[in-house]
């Protein structure tokens, strides 16, 4: 599978990638993962903002490269997906945590709250940070001229 494959499955849609969109992005990555930084935070708010600043992470690496997600159902997941083909591109094993992130995060947002253990959102946090610098290095090496200097 590919990405234009799913543009035809109508998973995503093709943009036109500007810069200012790719800045954008990765600002809500550093906010969120600022906010997760914060002391006194609960476990869930930490793994929360960790796991949006992986999606929006995501989300800049896919605009760079000229996709969106359409919003509604599985939107996450494609975003999360995405690094398959993107920043994470043969790293299956990063992208296959993140998901199970993803999938975490659901239930403690919609089913149930302190599930997640403090050690659930430290490492959750210390692979956002990770992929915010795997992300910036793919930029970099593809899309340079969407960086903002």
């Amino acid at each position: 599978m590919s990405l234009e494959q799913w543009v035809a499955n109508a998973w995503l849609k093709r943009v036109r990638p500007l810069a200012q969109n790719v800045a954008n992005l990765l600002a809500i990555g550093d906010r969120e993962i600022g906010d997760a930084s914060l002391e006194g935070i609960s476990t869930d708010g930490r793994f929360t903002h960790a796991y949006d600043a992986v999606r929006a992470l995501a989300e800049a690496a896919l605009h760079a490269g000229g996709y969106d997600v359409p919003k509604g159902p599985q939107q996450h997941q494609r975003a999360i997906e995405s690094l398959r083909f993107t920043a994470l591109s043969g790293l299956p094993a990063q992208v296959d945590y993140l998901d199970r992130c993803r999938r975490m995060r659901h239930r403690t947002v919609y089913e149930r709250m302190g599930m997640l253990q403090q050690r659930d959102a430290v490492e959750l946090l210390e692979a956002a940070r990770a992929l915010r610098e795997k992300v910036r290095d793919w930029l970099m090496s593809n899309y340079p001229e969407l960086l903002e200097r």
